[in-house]
């Protein structure tokens, strides 16, 4: 060894900037706080990826954002980016899973973690840390760890799905 200091993780890695953010805030959040900023995150990587492979225009820029975009919501985008092979059947469960507990914090006041609905979605969730032998991993954990495993998976998806964006054809008639 030449006793060299390694450079920081930012230096060499510098993608994950925003995910390094997002790490520090999520561990100070509240559980809604938690749910709600994971799942729009989620959210917002799924509509990169979906940028990323759509033909650049007018048309994806609709189908994407704004008033009643078809592929505005959170469930349509976990659906179409499954169904174009941009997420795998376990990224779309832990998506879709992610998805219905963010809806109950979002739409009950008294959601919690506690709750046995979202203890039994969590412990479903492919992505999560698990018990094991003397450690015992909480319903916020499991949900904490597939969330942050999921965007951490998703992070650089935008750029790979970039190299093989689709583009206009010619079509036989």
């Amino acid at each position: 060894m030449t006793g060299k200091t390694p450079p920081p993780l930012l230096e060499t890695h510098p993608h994950l900037r925003d995910f390094m953010a997002f790490l520090n805030h999520l561990n100070q959040e509240s559980e809604r706080g938690q749910v709600l900023i994971s799942a729009s995150i989620l959210d917002d990587l799924l509509m990169k990826t979906l940028q990323a492979f759509l033909i650049r225009g007018r048309s994806a820029d609709k189908l994407l954002a704004g008033f009643n975009a078809p592929l505005g919501a959170f469930s349509a985008r976990v659906e179409v980016t499954h169904a174009m092979g941009l997420i795998s059947d376990e990224e779309h469960h832990d998506a879709t899973v992610i998805r219905k507990i963010r809806n109950e914090f979002a739409h009950t006041l008294t959601a919690s973690f506690d709750d046995q609905g979202i203890k039994d979605q969590c412990a479903s969730l492919h992505s999560s840390a698990k018990d094991s032998g003397e450690a015992d991993v909480s319903t916020r954990g499991q949900f904490s760890t597939a969330a942050t495993g999921l965007i951490l998976n998703l992070t650089n998806r935008p750029h790979y799905v970039g190299k093989k964006r689709l583009a206009w054809g010619l079509w036989p008639y």
